[in-house]
């Protein structure tokens, strides 16, 4: 797999600027086709683009922007190991702001993380207040209070490194400079957001061929890849994954910030993350289904058709077939629809966003709403451009 990168990801390594406390990745997204969204820096571009806007806020079940897409056998994403709390009751403090978190309930998850710090702090084990502090920083990221979030985790950054042993080669810290180079991006510093995906890429690259290099030397180079997965699970993959983790982010950030001068650089990493996550889940898994559907869905809010099309396409068939993907599938098949009727195929376009109502029936009241709501936006579309024939009508109205 190692020697099969493409040159354009072999040479982050080369070029890749060294850097300390950057971080990224975003908080699960919903699906918003508003026309307010981000707009590349590319203004030109973003202005000749046509935007998507048939989304509005829809529930987070069917939302095409899942998060962490090939990331779900690491430990909390990132590796920031649990601390192992039994009858204190810090534990049920942590454990009910992530389910505050989990559920949205931003501002309660940060009451109680607060609430706990005194505590955290008096514990005679240093890692539970790293902990508390990762939850806030994670908590107020997904919030949207980037300076909040940016502050806790430089603190956790710090703690990782002077009291835990930790530098810029473990996970814990690639998976903070992820966030934070996200960060970065959407406070409008594109620069150092970039300097900090590469030195996440470049970083984890290195890791990455050393660590495959020891199963390879070990096993023999004639034992086939899947052995290996099968054999070792996490322990082989989790270092793989974040290296797909790291270029699927800086794919996204060439979409979302960048111009068209950089599309054919983020199909490059996109189709590394593809060959990856085929290489450790399948090429029939929910994993697989996602990254397909994350990039698919942020090309669209960015005027990508051409590219979301192409990648949604490559899953569009066999996300029936898998059973983990049920709750993806309307919002795969409301994606894939936008992605069709901008570029010309309308009717097929609403053949899918039919088929997304239909099955959004069996996923409640918001996800079938969501989907109705799409399907009407696109009729009228469509028959303002005349190319529908009245003939999809009737069955919804």
């Amino acid at each position: 797999m190692i020697s099969r990168l493409a040159p354009s990801v072999r040479q982050l390594s080369q070029t890749a600027v060294r850097s300390h406390a950057f971080s990224s990745i975003a908080a699960p997204l919903t699906a918003q086709r508003s026309g307010n969204g981000h707009r590349s820096n590319n203004q030109n571009n973003g202005q000749q683009r046509q935007r998507s806007r048939r989304f509005g806020n829809g529930p987070k079940v069917a939302a095409p922007l899942l998060g962490f897409s090939i990331m779900v056998s690491l430990k909390d994403f990132f590796g920031i190991d649990k601390v192992q709390l039994d009858a204190d009751p810090l534990k049920d403090k942590i454990k009910q702001s992530w389910l505050a978190r989990k559920y949205g309930k931003y501002d309660e998850a940060v009451e109680i993380l607060h609430n706990a710090l005194p505590e955290a702090t008096e514990h005679s084990d240093p890692l539970v207040l790293t902990r508390i502090i990762d939850e806030l920083a994670n908590t107020y990221f997904e919030k949207g209070d980037m300076e909040n979030a940016e502050k806790c985790f430089r603190d956790v950054i710090q703690r990782l490194v002077r009291l835990h042993g930790k530098n810029d080669a473990s996970p814990e810290f690639i998976g903070i400079s992820l966030k934070m180079a996200d960060i970065f991006a959407h406070k409008g510093d594109l620069d150092n957001a970039e300097t900090g995906f590469r030195h996440c890429v470049s970083k984890q690259l290195q890791i990455m061929e050393n660590h495959v290099k020891k199963y390879v030397l070990a096993k023999g180079a004639a034992l086939e890849e899947r052995h290996l997965v099968e054999a070792h699970g996490p322990a082989y993959s989790d270092p793989i994954a974040l290296f797909g983790m790291c270029l699927e982010v800086f794919a996204h950030f060439l979409i979302e910030f960048r111009g068209d001068d950089r599309l054919q650089e983020a199909e490059e990493y996109i189709d590394e993350v593809l060959k990856i996550t085929s290489h450790l889940y399948g090429t029939s898994s929910f994993r697989l289904m996602t990254v397909l559907n994350n990039f698919g869905a942020i090309c669209v809010r960015h005027g990508r058709f051409e590219l979301a099309k192409k990648y949604l396409a490559i899953g569009v068939d066999r996300i029936m077939h898998i059973d983990e993907c049920s709750t993806l599938i309307v919002g795969y098949y409301c994606n894939y629809a936008e992605a069709l009727f901008h570029t010309g195929s309308v009717e097929e376009a609403l053949e899918y966003a039919k088929k997304a109502t239909i099955l959004a029936k069996d996923e409640g009241p918001a996800v079938l709403k969501y989907s109705q709501n799409f399907l009407k936006a696109l009729e009228k579309d469509a028959r303002a451009q005349g190319k529908t024939g009245g003939r999809w009508y009737s069955w919804l109205f």
